[in-house]
């Protein structure tokens, strides 16, 4: 927890130097419930500006942050992109987070502190440089460790340009 905190307020309190996106959701982990541990989560990440950026797709360095309601945290790193479709307002975005997971009393035990964490989701730009989107991410340690019954997050984002 004071790891999720301490990210969180390094986050706000460098936003304004840096241009970006600054992403919270709210959903629920654990949704399709192979752990047992369903219960609500939070998710704040920051997407830096992007290293490429073309007619079609953006892709950027991110780091995300999750708590949920067993006390699970994970914090992670990576790759973020967002994809157009077509010339409106609608988007399909994505990301692979390698990251430290620690598993809270109760919560959802993963086979080990290293994750991955990938991201997709589908989205709508709004008209104040904001988007909204729904996404579903999945965390596994990719078989590294023995137990790895994976973990899934069913959120909506809200996401604002700054």
């Amino acid at each position: 927890m004071k790891t999720f905190a301490s990210v969180l307020t390094f986050t706000l309190a460098t936003s304004p130097a840096f241009a970006g996106d600054l992403i919270t959701g709210l959903g629920v982990d654990d949704v399709f419930d192979q752990t047992d541990t369903e219960t609500g989560a939070l998710i704040i990440e920051y997407h830096a500006d992007p290293f490429y950026s073309g007619q079609i797709a953006s892709y950027s360095l991110a780091g995300a942050g999750q708590i949920d309601g067993d006390g699970d945290v994970f914090i992670g790193v990576g790759v973020s992109a967002i994809w157009s479709i077509g010339q409106g307002p609608w988007f399909v975005e994505g990301s692979f987070m390698p990251g430290y997971y620690d598993a809270g009393s109760g919560g959802s035990e993963l086979g080990g502190n290293l994750q991955f964490r990938s991201l997709i989701g589908v989205g709508y730009k709004l008209a104040n440089n904001s988007r909204i989107s729904i996404a579903i991410d999945h965390k596994s340690n990719a078989d590294i460790e023995d137990i790895n019954p994976g973990s899934e997050t069913l959120a909506v984002r809200y996401s604002f340009d700054f």
